[in-house]
């Protein structure tokens, strides 16, 4: 009978905001023999240690699945797989990488930062976006509170690395509609702007259903799951060079834009061209839902060494 592989979820926790699902609870469902090993939520400080002290006193696991940025390589002679989506170059974040059999980054955007610093086995494999929460639905605006035609920016109010400088300068500087999804208590009284702070998966679907577009003005963003749940929903985005636009042409998912103006010029042509857009099929056809990054995910981990 064919050995049973044993693995652990090695994180600090599942996730950082009560009653919400990441990508790690994604990977337990998928890997019913991956045993969470964050302890509920345990400082990195703390996690290699007991870790390896587990380890020493159960017998290793058969391979580890870890974040690869934010606590030290592991001492266990165990084949591992580190998740790369934090561009936080530096020494032990290096060394982690170089220390694990596979690298997994979710873009080719955050790749880009450590191609000439990682020597290990690189995968590339987006995190995954549910397309069934996030699908087209009815405009429900006038439900929400949304203004009509409005413009959607989903984050924080930080400049770096969201840009947030540069989406008030948009605000200011054009007579459009705008809808902010906040997740750090943000406010702002503007007859043109609606604010939510928090929201649920499935509000946040009709949120996306009831604007005409997404801005991303962020300065660095690894991945950018709001484009693609966003996506998914039929709204094209209006990006950065980053994440999952990076080196990307303007085309069925949205626009590239950099600064004021061309984010200006950039609105006025998705409002006068929204047949151009065909954002569901291309996330679709590109990979970015759940079943296929299942689907990637499966296939490293279940490779032998041969």
């Amino acid at each position: 009978m064919e050995k049973i592989r044993t693995g652990w979820l090695v994180t600090d926790g599942l996730t950082a905001i009560p009653n919400t699902r990441t990508f790690w609870h994604d990977l337990l469902d998928w890997f019913p023999n991956l045993i969470d090993k964050t302890g509920g939520n345990t400082p990195w400080a703390y996690l290699p240690i007991n870790v390896e002290r587990e380890a020493q006193l159960a017998g290793n696991p058969d391979y580890i699945i870890r974040n690869c940025t934010y606590f030290r390589r592991l001492n266990l002679n165990v084949k591992t797989y580190s998740l790369l989506q934090d561009i936080k170059p530096n020494t032990q974040q290096i060394d982690v990488a170089n220390h694990s059999d596979v690298v997994v980054c979710n873009t080719r955007f955050t790749y880009s930062h450590f191609k000439d610093m990682i020597k290990s086995r690189v995968e590339i494999i987006p995190l995954g976006v549910n397309s069934e929460i996030f699908t087209p639905q009815d405009d429900q605006s006038q439900e929400l509170g949304i203004l009509p035609n409005s413009i959607l920016f989903v984050g924080a109010a930080n400049n770096y690395p969201k840009g947030f400088d540069l989406m008030l300068d948009i605000i200011n500087k054009t007579n459009n509609n705008f809808c902010l999804v906040m997740k750090d208590g943000f406010s702002l009284n503007h007859p043109r702007v609606r604010v939510f702070n928090r929201v649920s998966q499935e509000k946040i679907a009709k949120i996306y259903n009831s604007c005409k577009m997404i801005l991303c003005t962020s300065r660095t963003e690894t991945q950018h799951l709001v484009g693609i749940e966003g996506g998914f929903c039929g709204i094209p985005t209006i990006a950065t060079n980053v994440g999952i636009y990076y080196n990307l042409e303007s085309g069925e998912w949205g626009r590239r834009a950099n600064n004021l103006d061309e984010f200006k010029r950039e609105i006025e042509y998705v409002f006068n061209n929204s047949n151009d857009f065909n954002t569901r099929d291309y996330f679709l056809r590109e990979g970015y839902d759940v079943s296929t990054c299942k689907e990637s995910w499966t296939k490293i981990i279940n490779e032998t060494d041969g």
